[in-house]
């Protein structure tokens, strides 16, 4: 085996397993050999539930110590709620994997802040410091994630983008028939998944009177506080006209027409790590408008607006809409 790669995958709706498709298919295009380990729910080479260590621990088995592993880490992937021997078992399992392949690397999409008192947590800290080698898409996420878990062997940023395959339509006028929306409108998208660190509501509530806003997602992760959040979205998109709520999975050909058909993408976010749907507008050529948190405001490009701010969001909806339109 020359590359394991250990990540949810399609067709799971996950914007993980999304990345990790692509990169796949870019290694096996430029010759790599590449198996995949997935969850039961996704297509695999390999697949295995990926809660209490059966992934690490599956990892060793599959592979020889010179051969490379790359690990799509993000908490909810790999430790399952309310169940703490489940999740000491998936820390010690990773721990046990980064000492025993020292080719192994891990893509950190996201990383809870530890608690010191969970042992759980503790022994996660320790494999992330034993780890040969982390990824970070931002410089400020490696920053961050330092400061949280101390001093880490070696790290390097890689660029969302690289996980990008854009497969709907580029052009804006084409994107907007296929989607049968209004040609000369002022149109701002917010896509994604509803939950409240995505911070839709504050996207509504800024929209301009001169523009239409189109918020397309759905809930991924049912909790109480996403789907009383979802409520909440659903409540403030009845109560103006110009906004329309779509909600529902939408596949990546439809996901990346919504992207081409907006004057810009917005991403008002409460908290994040780095954004696949800005790198994934930014692969379109469409400008954000993006919220300061985590490493969005190193993510963005020069065509792309930071904001810091609901005063400076209203602001920059309103100004691009009209940069653009002139």
């Amino acid at each position: 085996m020359s590359l394991l790669v250990v990540s949810s995958y399609p067709p799971r709706r996950c914007g993980i397993g999304a990345y990790a498709h692509t990169q796949v298919a870019r290694m096996r295009g430029a010759g790599e050999t590449v198996t995949v380990l997935s969850p039961p729910d996704g297509e695999g080479d390999e697949r295995i539930r990926f809660d209490g260590g059966r992934p690490f621990r599956r990892a060793v088995e599959l592979t020889r110590p010179g051969d490379r592993i790359l690990i799509h880490f993000q908490p909810a992937l790999y430790f399952r709620p309310r169940a703490p021997l489940s999740k000491i078992g998936t820390s010690l399992g990773l721990l046990a994997l980064v000492k025993r392949r020292p080719r192994t690397e891990i893509l950190v999409h996201e990383a809870d802040p530890p608690r010191w008192w969970r042992p759980d947590e503790i022994l996660l800290t320790r494999a992330f410091r034993a780890a040969p080698l982390l990824l970070f898409h931002t410089e400020a996420e490696r920053r961050s994630f330092e400061r949280r878990f101390g001093r880490i062997r070696r790290a390097r940023v890689v660029p969302h983008v690289d996980g990008v395959e854009v497969r709907g339509p580029v052009s804006r006028a084409d994107a907007r028939r296929r989607l049968e929306l209004p040609a000369e409108a002022r149109i701002l998208v917010v896509p994604g998944f509803l939950h409240p660190g995505k911070g839709v509501d504050r996207a509504i509530r800024a929209v301009p009177q001169d523009a239409l806003l189109y918020v397309v997602g759905s809930v991924k992760d049912p909790t109480p506080e996403n789907v009383a959040y979802a409520a909440e979205v659903r409540r403030l998109a009845a109560a103006d006209p110009r906004v329309e709520l779509v909600e529902r999975f939408v596949a990546d050909e439809e996901f990346d027409a919504w992207v081409a058909a907006a004057d810009a993408v917005i991403l008002p976010y409460r908290r994040s790590w780095s954004s696949g749907v800005l790198a994934r507008a930014q692969a379109i050529g469409t400008p954000a408008i993006v919220a300061d948190v985590g490493g969005l405001g190193e993510q963005a490009g020069p065509s792309d607006v930071v904001v810091r701010s609901d005063a400076e969001l209203a602001e920059a909806m309103a100004k691009v809409g009209h940069e653009v339109a002139s």
